[in-house]
């Protein structure tokens, strides 16, 4: 499990349980703030699953990869190069 996956968990708790003081204390703001932090909490996850997607296709196919950086590369430069004329 990556770093980011753990912290995206982590921050999704602590969202929820400042979502859950709000709503016992009756504060909106505290509300909103934890459902905001529950969010970001999970985007962080995602973003960390979204890594471990790609490491693993990284891993199982680096000529892909190679290839796929180098297209990339080479239209960015072909694009930057017809923005100059």
């Amino acid at each position: 499990m990556k770093p980011e996956q753990v912290k995206g968990a982590l921050e999704q708790a602590a969202g929820k349980v400042q979502g859950v003081l709000g709503e016992l204390t009756g504060d909106k703001l505290t509300q909103f703030e934890g459902k905001a932090r529950q969010s970001a909490g999970e985007l962080q996850e995602r973003y960390g699953d979204l890594l471990d997607e790609w490491a693993t296709v990284l891993q199982r196919r680096p000529r892909t990869t190679l290839f796929a950086v180098a297209g990339i590369t080479l239209a960015v430069v072909w694009l930057l190069k017809r923005r100059q004329i």
